[in-house]
């Protein structure tokens, strides 16, 4: 398990620090972890879960998917 700063949380999501506090502001970002007093963090599990719920797929992905096989061919 590794607690990840918000820097660098943020580096590792392409995100500025100030994006990452904006999403947390809002209940929209990963969740934390506290640290003591003052100190947060996050799980790397936990960035990178949020990053793949956060996921949409390519154009074409969805449609490639749901027509293949639908009607028994490819």
């Amino acid at each position: 398990m590794i607690v990840l700063t918000f820097d660098e949380a943020a580096k590792r999501a392409s995100l500025t620090r100030r994006s990452i506090e904006r999403l947390l502001s809002i209940g929209e970002g990963p969740a934390i972890v506290a640290l003591g007093k003052r100190r947060r963090g996050i799980l790397d599990r936990d960035l990178d879960a949020w990053l793949e719920s956060r996921r949409v797929p390519a154009p074409g992905e969805t449609a490639a998917r749901s027509t293949s096989g639908a009607d028994g061919e490819a």
